[in-house]
């Protein structure tokens, strides 16, 4: 007894880890097509309450390799390596527990008929994963789907099912494969290649559908120190770093300059000197120019915001970040929690914005996402909704060191840009860097940890997919379909 006991602990501890390395940057994205079979094989027999202790193990080890980068980041801002350990665990056990709801029905799901079982199994998936991207402010990073952001015509159906469909088909072959039946292979075999037949239908015609006037936008990549961006007597080796690199790139006349997230050491709009010199930088390139700074209004009210200037220097217009980062900008039950955890981002308690802000240049449309915004796939659609014509993000990746993290975030913008049909631009501080169009291909992109600016032509897009106009009604539909299958099996029963 103790043996198989320990032999279905190290299975769960297998799947967990196959699982953390089908991601990026390790990028064994094929391995997630069998990644649950060992946890599969743990629960055959087990009941209710072992099968969720083995889905436990398995999604708490997963993501605690998935998310390891929160360590340094909390080191990195000056937190004690013990809190940054403590929280990856918390974190990673609260995911796990989503994997452990899923163990523990897939128990009482097993007597139903081949098709319906893989069918809800595979819908419950993606409830829960549904439900973590919204529960308690959401945190859907590294969702299953995202394994797959290098399999490009299998992915294109994200602009009908989002990201949660990819979730559904791996964990459909998973399952048809643990149960080596003929019926559940066959099923899931053909969905499976009508996700393809779909991919090669729309990467085929996607480029015929639309034909814009296209824009020249230049990224800037200024690589800063984060121990350096808010001390003051860095501030002029950074505005010095960012000139040098926006004149630079004016050479090559792009309509529009973008500037990292927090790229202006200090408050752009309330602090002379740093203001005068950005007007001077503005007017010099003749260029629009997209740039992050933190920002106040009369009420103090502190927000991280991206700010878009004409030529001339004007401003046109403001987005103030709309969700923040718990624990980095801002503190989840606050008069409880501030005693223990300081707000990483040295600034301090940020304010959330309102409005899912459009800016025009020239006729063309963008938004600016902030940081790990663009991991929301419900909010990016609400900017393509408002008019988005080019989706913008804006990021500061330093926190995390040469980790996985900047990279695991660069990826997952691929799916934001497949779901609504936009491109997607993106100026992170340290990296990744780069532009990815409204296929999910990759058209250019900077390595991390480098001072550089990259040009590139953009083609806007003003076409409305089927997930853009109607959301997540995927996820919703199986989140229904899967609560209705466990009240029948349990009514039948």
């Amino acid at each position: 007894m103790l043996w198989k006991n320990l032999k279905n602990i190290l299975l769960s501890i297998l799947s967990g880890a196959i699982i953390a390395i089908s991601f990026p940057k390790f990028n064994l994205s094929f391995l997630i097509w069998v990644a649950f079979i060992p946890l599969l094989v743990s629960i055959n027999k087990s009941d209710k309450k072992t099968a969720f202790f083995y889905g436990l193990l398995t999604g708490t080890i997963s993501n605690c390799v998935i998310l390891y980068w929160l360590v340094p980041t909390f080191t990195t801002a000056g937190e004690p390596f013990l809190l940054g350990l403590f929280c990856l665990i918390l974190l990673s056990t609260y995911i796990g527990i989503y994997t452990g709801i899923f163990c523990f029905f897939l128990v009482i799901l097993k007597s139903l008929p081949t098709i319906f079982y893989i069918s809800i199994a595979s819908s419950l998936w993606v409830f829960l994963e549904y439900l973590r991207s919204h529960l308690f402010t959401g945190f859907p990073w590294a969702l299953l789907g995202y394994t797959q952001w290098n399999f490009l015509t299998l992915i294109q159906i994200a602009d009908i099912t989002g990201i949660y469909g990819i979730s559904f088909l791996i964990i459909l072959v998973n399952l048809a494969i643990f149960q080596r039946k003929s019926k559940s292979i066959i099923f899931a075999t053909s969905i499976f290649l009508i996700f393809l037949i779909y991919g090669t239908v729309r990467l085929k015609f996607n480029s015929a559908l639309e034909s814009r006037p296209k824009i020249k936008v230049s990224i800037l990549q200024g690589n800063i120190d984060q121990y350096k961006k808010w001390n003051k007597k860095y501030e002029q080796e950074i505005m010095d770093t960012y000139k040098d690199l926006a004149l630079k790139s004016s050479k090559e006349k792009p309509e529009i300059i973008i500037w990292p997230e927090s790229a202006i050491p200090g408050y752009l709009l309330h602090q002379k000197e740093l203001y005068d010199q950005t007007i001077e930088i503005i007017k010099r390139s003749g260029s629009y120019h997209l740039i992050g700074s933190s920002d106040f209004d009369y009420r103090e009210n502190l927000y991280n915001s991206a700010m878009l200037f004409s030529p001339e220097g004007d401003l046109i217009g403001k987005y103030n970040k709309i969700h923040l980062v718990p624990f980095g900008e801002t503190i989840p039950l606050q008069s409880l929690l501030s005693k223990y955890i300081n707000v990483l981002n040295e600034l301090g308690d940020f304010s959330s914005g309102k409005d899912y802000t459009i800016f025009e240049i020239n006729k063309t449309k963008l938004s600016a996402s902030i940081c790990f915004e663009s991991i929301f796939p419900h909010l990016i659609r609400k900017f393509v909704i408002n008019g988005a014509e080019i989706l913008v993000n804006l990021t500061n990746d330093g926190w995390y060191l040469k980790t996985s993290a900047p990279y695991q975030h660069f990826y997952f913008n691929i799916f934001r840009a497949i779901e609504n049909r936009r491109p997607v631009v993106r100026a992170a501080n340290t990296g990744i860097s780069g532009v990815i169009n409204q296929n999910g291909e990759i058209e250019i992109k900077s390595e991390i940890f480098e001072k550089t600016f990259l040009t590139s032509i953009v083609e806007p897009s003003s076409k409305m997919t089927f997930y853009t106009k109607c959301g997540d009604i995927f996820a919703i539909f199986c989140s229904i379909f899967s609560l209705g299958g466990i009240i029948w099996r349990q009514l039948k029963h």
